[in-house]
């Protein structure tokens, strides 16, 4: 059985990052939006979250957070 910290070794070590379509709550909530900011509804952002879950960065295009990703050497896969 892996442990947690072994999980956590494995996954900085493949440079896994994720991609998760976000809403204007949800970008409030991460702190990504000041509280006065509000987006039109139906758009999304992109949010490229390291493999510990932290923010690494956010954009309005799922392409631009994929090569984000790539161009820092980070292996994206999309969460849902």
């Amino acid at each position: 059985m892996v442990t947690e910290i072994e999980l956590g070794a494995e996954l900085e070590k493949a440079r896994i990052a994720y991609i998760k379509p976000t809403d204007s709550e949800e970008a409030h909530r991460l702190g990504l939006l000041p509280q006065n900011v509000e987006l039109p509804g139906g758009t999304k952002l992109y949010v490229l979250h390291a493999f510990d879950g932290s923010v690494l960065g956010f954009t309005d295009a799922y392409d631009t957070a994929y090569g984000a990703a790539v161009q820092n050497e980070l292996t994206p896969v999309s969460l849902h």
